[in-house]
């Protein structure tokens, strides 16, 4: 079974955001938390470990595994969602 792992780029900076009581330090919070996720995958990328697919788009992020070793992290990186 094919497994592929995405990153929903507009979700995570604009839908999670309180619309009810938007705030700068909200904004810059929910962007901070998404960045700290995003970081992690970036050390897996310069490990070797992924890559990201390239597409005509970056809305969703296609990820690539290239060493299955590191399935599991990406796979339990809140940012990252699994499609089968």
């Amino acid at each position: 079974m094919n497994k592929t792992y995405v990153i929903w780029w507009h979700s995570r900076y604009v839908d999670e955001i309180d619309r009810d009581a938007p705030t700068i330090g909200g904004i810059l919070n929910q962007a901070s938390e998404t960045l700290k996720d995003l970081e992690k995958l970036k050390i897996l990328e310069d490990q070797g470990k992924i890559k990201v697919m390239v597409t005509k788009t970056l809305n969703p992020i296609y990820i690539e595994i290239l060493d299955e070793s590191c399935e599991s992290e990406v796979a339990n990186n809140p940012i990252v969602e699994k499609i089968e």
